[in-house]
């Protein structure tokens, strides 16, 4: 894209987003500076140390329908070789399995039904008749919870695939959860093709799956990536911005907001053209999720990359020796942790020794992100991308769109932000 005038270009947040949109301009020839508050790119997708461990602030699977998200990772470097893709399977020891087999879609998902583990054949008959019906309706006038979505299904599909996938996809509680977004997500994993639905793993920490190669990527087309560097704030002047960062007031012609909701009050005060983004998110409420890392012995290992969990506080359980070449090390990972007890890795561990045998624990950490993503309620408002300011643009998984708050739907607007601020030059 040709580019008549050289812009200054700012980006606010190293997130998943704030990267996409700077990589994607540095790709149109636009050199942007990116301004990460913490020391290391990612957001609430990023890669941490724990005592000398490469590990991250949260698990986190992708699906094969993640177009924008590994069209990035492909682009960006060599990372699209760290995705380990799987088949969709679920599986809850000791009694459900359920597993797409390699069949067209839907027919694949309607023959997992068919031969999953743990359910009668009128379960099997209900839940595939009941999805087959969704994916052929079209998007409900009406939003409603996934509890309501799902009143009518036998409890044990609703315990052990609807609402285990619920909270996976939307990180919410199904009596919360909006019906609308699941049966979005529902769709474009199992409506197209069969690889959409595919499991994709990451097999190394998170930042350096997509972020620092999208950094590397944008210091080669001349913008600069500033670490530990919070911008306070954002004000107009004279037709352009000031930015007040670590290193002093600087102006731009063009910003792109990529922070997480809750900071972008605080961050754009000043600026009566977000005054409706700012109402949207208002109504926000956040949620937390937990991830617990326990490191048992080097000879450990489970039968399979990732079980999910019943009856507890952890939903999934992560073999990282499998994923991420860390031999004995489990990730326990506890979504719409609100009431999370203390001892609560405690009884992650209990949920993994119902049908495993780890041995003692010889290392244990947890990290929970507090307000790790905002609850997808029926009828959510989610602001837009553009505002009205030209020249001002929003980026982050809670802009408007039909998925919930995913690497995708992040990456997705930080590529839509980064196009709409070339359409306006």
């Amino acid at each position: 894209m040709a580019v008549p005038v050289k812009p200054a270009v700012a980006v606010v947040g190293g997130g998943w987003a704030g990267c996409a949109a700077a990589f994607t301009l540095a790709e149109a020839g636009v050199a942007a500076d990116l301004f990460e508050a913490g020391r290391m790119l990612g957001g609430r997708a990023r890669g941490v140390s724990l005592d000398g461990r490469a590990l991250d602030n949260g698990q986190h699977i992708l699906l094969g329908a993640y177009a924008h998200c590994l069209d990035l990772i492909r682009r960006a470097g060599p990372g699209s070789g760290d995705l380990w893709r799987l088949p969709l399977a679920i599986e809850t020891p000791p009694g459900f399995r359920f597993a797409c087999p390699r069949l067209p879609a839907p027919l694949h998902l309607l023959a997992g039904l068919a031969g999953a583990r743990g359910l009668d054949w009128r379960d099997k008959w209900r839940a595939g008749r009941w999805v087959q019906h969704h994916l052929r309706s079209p998007q409900p006038d009406v939003d409603r919870t996934v509890a309501e979505l799902t009143f009518d299904q036998p409890d044990t599909v609703n315990r052990l695939l609807w609402h285990p996938l619920c909270i996976s996809a939307l990180n919410t509680p199904p009596r919360q959860a909006s019906a609308r977004v699941f049966l979005a997500v529902l769709r474009t994993a199992f409506g197209a093709r069969r690889t959409d639905s595919d499991l994709l793993l990451p097999r190394r920490d998170l930042t350096r799956l997509f972020p620092s190669h999208a950094a590397e990527r944008i210091l080669l087309r001349g913008g600069t990536v500033h670490l530990a560097c919070r911008i306070e704030r954002i004000e107009a002047a004279n037709g352009a911005f000031l930015l007040h960062t670590c290193e002093g007031a600087r102006h731009y012609s063009h910003v792109i907001v990529a922070v997480a909701p809750q900071h972008l009050s605080r961050l754009t005060a000043g600026l009566p053209e977000l005054e409706s983004a700012r109402n949207a998110i208002a109504d926000f409420r956040y949620l937390p999720i937990a991830t617990g890392y326990v490191q048992y012995t080097s000879d450990f290992q489970l039968d399979a990359p990732l079980y999910a969990l019943d009856d507890g506080p952890a939903q999934f359980v992560f073999d990282r020796g499998q994923s991420h070449g860390q031999p004995g090390m489990m990730a326990f990972v506890a979504s719409t942790a609100t009431r999370l007890p203390a001892d609560w890795l405690d009884q992650a561990e209990a949920q993994l020794r119902r049908f495993a045998a780890p041995g003692a624990a010889r290392w244990r950490r947890h990290i929970v992100e507090k307000q790790a993503t905002y609850a997808c309620e029926p009828d959510l408002a989610r602001p837009s991308i553009r505002t009205a300011h030209p020249c001002l643009f929003l980026a982050g998984d809670y802009t408007d769109g039909p998925y919930p708050a995913t690497l995708e739907s992040a990456a997705s607007s930080g590529v839509q932000s980064a196009l709409a601020l070339l359409d306006s030059l």
